[in-house]
């Protein structure tokens, strides 16, 4: 029980609270007193009373279409101060201050304050009936009873009693407000309470007199009619309500389920779209909260907490494909997307809600500034059950993750609403929600509906299909994602033929259906013998890239030799004969041989820290994925086959001039993004003919392939070189100065004059080179203009050479490799300089 206490309310309120209270409690002994006075019909007539103001009291209505609350306490009082005279009034209004207890409010220092009210009025009202009926009638008597008087009079006093009593409860009450500073004026304190409740007690006198008049006509045994009715009014209405109870806790437990049935459905529409499991709930507590704050009415409400849930049903109308689509979606797909908000509307139409629900979900994605859809409503013509929608369901979407974009956070979400304010959110709505956030926040945290919490289902990198099969959004969402990726993967596979875009499509994929650490993807060599392991992601990549598998040699090598899926397998087989240094040991392996047209031209290996051992389920997506990418695979294969023999010559395995001009077209690519250049080298054998005229074709074959390792040799392994025509070669040489160039230039020349090409019986073809060299963009924008440019510099080092003699005595013998055979330029470094420059 509440402990009893004045504490919050001010000095002259409490001076004015004891004043009612030592005076109600004064009247009630004087009542009490005066009953000692009562014959015992009287007697037995207030007992009779107090237990039928006990039982009708319990209960109160509200007249329809006016507010007014209706209770027996006018009645009871009223009636009892006529057949009881003052101190019967003053005892049944105690009586129903009693009985009130329990309904009261919270603060049982006003319920309090209300009963001491209604009694002090009580004898108030008392004294002055009985004083207006002694003026009229010379009445004397304590009490009208069973005495017959003049209606009129009568009906004149109990007139004035019924107002007296008004009006002291009315003034009662508004000072004790009015001293509490209430915030509240006397006259606005009638206004809003005692004026509506003056119709109360024309009711509740016209009662009391006829209940009077029928005990004056009927006499007393009327009461034995009476008190068995209201007996059994009181058990039928308490059985009334207790069905009542029983039918609305039916009712709001079949609404509950209905509501949890929608937000299931509902949860699993968003699960196609790899929304959150909280989405709709969370959107729910915003738009909810939102509306109330505007004062929205209770069918207002009821349209957002239903249209809140059901905001997205029309998406079961958009593939798959878009919803899960990671990138921008094209304009096509953008407008199929839209189609949601109006189809949702048509699905709802069919049901008969009593609230704007359609209209909320139809126009949820309406703007302010008229931008929107479906009907590009704008401003308030939007209705404002949409506008709140809109707002709620913007910020969620922007707190959570989605396929196309990682979640954002708070402080960002509210700065993008803030932005729309006024072009596609409502400025009004985007205050109240902004203001009342943290408030909106701390419940969705109670809820339990938390976006750090919001990621069931999810399905990362190391979870199982055991977690995702406890929750049907986990296991929607694995769905979806699925059908996605084997989509994605049809539509990307045959958008590529590049061979090492196809390995990593493919282990990409793989990673979002699977959980691996590590997954390795061998393709078989020429011999058929051996796999190389072409594509790795993940855990231990450098050490796995280019790891070598022999078919029947470790857990790879047993399913590439039986061609048979295996996932109940030892990991550590696959590196018992390796000394790969790996970061902890795998506990799970799955893998997969790769057979195109039943060809075997590889197998996928994937490896795993967490998981125990692989699933049935994960080997059944493992090997629908490969199959699809499996084509994929050869085609690549078969494609870069081609390419290479389209790209290389034959004579030297080097790139050829096509492959030439692919190269330089990157080259400069990548030199106008970072605005650099690089230098192109043209390399021309001096003597090339004169071995082939000396030793034949085929001698001068063999030192064409000599002699492109020879140059391959001095360049980095981010350098190219090409043979461009006959004997000559063509370098492109990136992030290198002109003193690099001219080093290079050396080692070049260096290396080639010490290239001696066997051609039996003791002799030897050699060669010289002389070399030009092109800057770009310096001398061109095309690789014509470069080398063009080149080959002059090229051609100004031979000249130069035949002026000076330079020569190479061709053919040697071994004993003819001495420096007296050939004249020596001992510098050659301004000429390299000039072809530079």
């Amino acid at each position: 029980m509440e402990k009893f206490s004045l504490l919050k309310y001010n000095l002259p309120t409490k001076i004015f609270y004891w004043l009612m209270l030592s005076g109600g409690l004064a009247l009630a002994a004087t009542a009490i007193y005066g009953t000692l006075s009562y014959s015992v019909t009287q007697f037995a007539v207030l007992l009779v009373a107090l237990f039928v103001s006990a039982l009708v009291n319990q209960h109160q209505f509200t007249v329809p279409r006016t507010g007014i609350l209706l209770t027996a306490k006018e009645l009871i009082i009223f009636w009892g101060i006529i057949w009881l005279g003052a101190a019967g009034g003053v005892l049944l209004a105690a009586g129903i201050t009693a009985v009130t207890y329990k309904s009261a409010p919270k603060d049982k220092k006003e319920w309090l304050f209300g009963g001491l009210t209604d009694l002090i009025a009580a004898f108030a009202a008392g004294k002055v009936f009985y004083f207006a009926l002694q003026s009229a009638t010379n009445f004397d008597e304590k009490a009208v009873g069973e005495n017959a008087l003049a209606a009129g009079w009568l009906l004149l006093a109990v007139a004035a009693m019924a107002f007296t009593h008004y009006l002291f409860s009315g003034l009662a009450a508004s000072v004790f407000s009015l001293l509490k500073k209430d915030e509240h004026s006397i006259a606005d304190f009638w206004k809003e309470n005692l004026l509506p409740s003056a119709g109360k007690y024309f009711i509740g006198i016209s009662a009391a007199v006829a209940l009077h008049f029928a005990f004056v006509g009927f006499g007393l045994a009327f009461g034995l009619v009476v008190l068995p009715m209201t007996i059994f009014g009181h058990l039928a209405y308490r059985l009334h309500i207790k069905r009542f109870e029983q039918k609305t806790r039916e009712i709001t437990e079949a609404s509950r389920i209905h509501l949890a049935t929608v937000e299931a459905l509902a949860t699993a529409i968003d699960a196609r779209d790899q929304v959150g499991v909280g989405h709709v709930r969370r959107t729910q507590i915003y738009a909810v909260g939102i509306g109330e704050l505007l004062g929205l009415s209770v069918c207002e409400l009821s349209a957002l907490n239903a249209g809140a849930l059901l905001h997205d049903i029309g998406k079961l109308a958009v593939p798959d494909h878009i919803l899960n689509k990671p990138g921008k979606l094209t304009p096509a797909e953008l407008e199929k997307a839209k189609i949601h908000a109006a189809v949702g509307a048509s699905i709802l139409e069919k049901v008969p809600f009593n609230n704007p629900v359609v209209p909320t979900v139809k126009h949820h994605h309406e703007n302010w500034d008229g931008s929107g859809y479906p009907d590009n409503l704008k401003g308030e013509d939007i209705p404002l059950t949409a506008r709140v929608l809109s707002v709620a369901d913007a910020y969620d979407t922007l707190r959570g993750a989605r396929p196309y974009r990682p979640a954002i956070s708070r402080d960002e979400a509210r700065r993008l609403l803030q932005n729309g304010a006024g072009k596609q959110f409502d400025p009004q709505i985007i205050d109240v929600f902004l203001r009342n956030l943290s408030k909106f926040e701390a419940e969705v945290e109670t809820q339990g509906l938390s976006y750090s919490l919001d990621t069931e289902g999810v399905g990362g990198l190391h979870s199982t299909f055991k977690d995702d099969a406890k929750s049907y959004v986990g296991q929607i969402k694995r769905a979806n994602r699925e059908v996605f990726t084997l989509y994605e993967l049809a539509r990307e596979f045959g958008s590529s033929l590049n061979l090492q875009e196809t390995l990593t499509l493919f282990a990409k994929k793989i990673g979002e259906l699977l959980p691996f650490n590590t997954c390795a993807i061998y393709l078989m060599d020429e011999s058929g013998e051996f796999a190389k392991a072409a594509y790795v992601q993940g855990e231990n990549k450098a050490a796995l890239k280019n790891k070598r598998v022999k078919a029947g040699e470790g857990a790879t090598g047993y399913v590439l030799l039986k061609r048979q899926p295996m996932s109940s397998i030892e990991p550590g087989l696959d590196f018992t004969h390796s000394n790969f240094d790996l970061s902890q040991d795998y506990k799970a392996m799955a893998s997969l041989p790769l057979l195109a047209d039943e060809k075997l031209i590889g197998a996928v290996s994937i490896y795993s820290y967490e998981l125990e051992n692989y699933e049935e389920e994960h080997l059944r997506l493992l090997e629908t994925v490969s199959r699809i990418a499996t084509d994929a695979i050869a085609m690549s294969l078969q494609h870069a086959e081609s390419e290479s023999r389209a790209l290389t010559d034959p004579m030297t395995d080097l790139p050829n001039a096509r492959s030439l001009q692919m190269q330089f077209e990157k080259e400069t690519a990548r030199a106008g993004r970072g605005g650099t250049n690089f230098q192109l080298l043209m390399l021309d054998l001096d003597g090339f003919k004169a071995v082939n005229d000396t030793f034949g074709h085929k001698a001068g074959d063999k030192l064409l392939k000599g002699l492109a390792k020879v140059m391959t040799a001095q360049l980095r392994d981010y350098d190219f070189l090409a043979r461009y025509a006959g004997d000559e070669f063509v370098a492109i040489v990136p992030e290198t100065d002109a003193e690099g160039i001219r080093e290079l230039c050396q080692r070049i020349e260096k290396a080639v004059d010490e290239f001696a090409l066997p051609v039996g019986e003791g002799r030897y073809a050699r060669v010289g080179v002389s070399i030009g060299v092109g800057c770009y963009p310096n001398h061109g924008n095309t690789l014509d203009q470069i080398i063009i440019h080149a080959d002059k510099a090229m051609y100004a080092v031979k000249a130069h050479r035949k002026q000076n003699h330079l020569t190479k005595m061709l053919p040697l013998t071994a004993g003819d490799l001495t420096a007296e055979n050939f004249i020596v330029e001992l510098d050659e470094s301004h000429i390299i300089s000039a072809a530079i420059n």
